[in-house]
């Protein structure tokens, strides 16, 4: 199947089996090679040389953050409904940048990386970048001058922090289950889907609305909605999705505490499954 395409090279997989025999030091495979982010001062360096500066990791202070997936429930849709600067673009759904002028764009797996950089290479240098220590370390591999003047919030793993050892458990700035960060400089909580990170930024910038679209989960074997049914990546999204549902139970109620409304774009979403209102917003025809 073409969709293999999306695998990591070879030199990679090679590079994450020898760091699994590092107990503690598994996830240090992120910055291989040549990367380092000093997190006091904020700058990003790549063998040494200075090619990005960390801006801190929190969205701009906005009535609505609407979260933008890739799902093919997005094919369609009325995406003209939603306002400009208001929206947080995950994965493919950068391909949307130009018509959406996000708040920010999302980028948790280095495969994607591998796979579309050159959707990576078309966005607007104004818009800014949440980005994994992995994908930094992957776009740094492929364009070293790529962060260059671009603001850059990182994406830490509150259980694997870059350049330190895994922890076995967190609880500050996590919620009563262990699920959700509500401090995301900190870190977030790794779920199994960048969406769960971008949903950790937005329930920590305190909006009034938090709306999803292409954010389906339950159709993730389908292609996304920018590939065909012969150009389609894997998804483990599917497998995953109890784990998923957890989280995005536990975010429904820490949203609930903070008097934060939620609304799903999406009618065959598995959100609604667990209790997230559906809004046919994006479904209305465009006038």
């Amino acid at each position: 199947m073409k969709g293999q395409a999306s695998d990591r090279p070879v030199t990679r997989r090679l590079i994450r089996l020898g760091f699994q025999l590092l107990r503690g030091r598994a996830h240090w495979q992120d910055t291989f090679p040549g990367l380092r982010i000093d997190r006091a001062s904020g700058e990003i360096r790549y063998f040494g040389r200075k090619v990005g500066q960390l801006v801190p990791a929190a969205l701009p202070s906005i009535d609505a953050v609407h979260i933008i997936g890739s799902g093919p429930s997005l094919a369609g849709q009325n995406l003209t409904a939603l306002p400009p600067a208001c929206t947080i673009l995950l994965n493919g759904a950068i391909s949307l940048a130009d018509q959406l002028h996000p708040a920010a764009v999302f980028v948790e797996d280095e495969r994607f990386v591998f796979r579309h950089f050159s959707m990576l290479s078309r966005l607007d240098p104004a818009v800014p970048l949440a980005l994994s220590a992995a994908v930094i370390r992957a776009i740094l591999q492929r364009d070293d001058g790529f962060l260059q003047g671009r603001r850059v919030m990182l994406i830490d793993n509150l259980l694997k922090p870059v350049h330190h050892l895994r922890r076995r458990a967190v609880s500050a700035g996590v919620d009563g289950t262990g699920l959700v960060s509500l401090d995301p400089e900190q870190g977030v909580m790794i779920a199994g889907s960048v969406a769960c990170t971008a949903l950790q930024f937005a329930l920590a910038a305190q909006p009034k609305v938090i709306g999803f679209a292409g954010i389906d989960l339950s159709n993730a074997n389908a292609p996304r909605f920018y590939e065909s049914a012969d150009s389609r990546a894997p998804s483990g999204i599917v497998s995953g999705l109890p784990r998923l549902l957890a989280f995005f139970a536990a975010a429904r109620d820490v949203a609930q505490e903070r008097g934060i409304a939620l609304r799903c774009y999406s009618a065959r979403s598995a959100l609604l499954e667990i209790g997230y209102p559906y809004d046919d917003l994006l479904d209305q025809p465009r006038l």
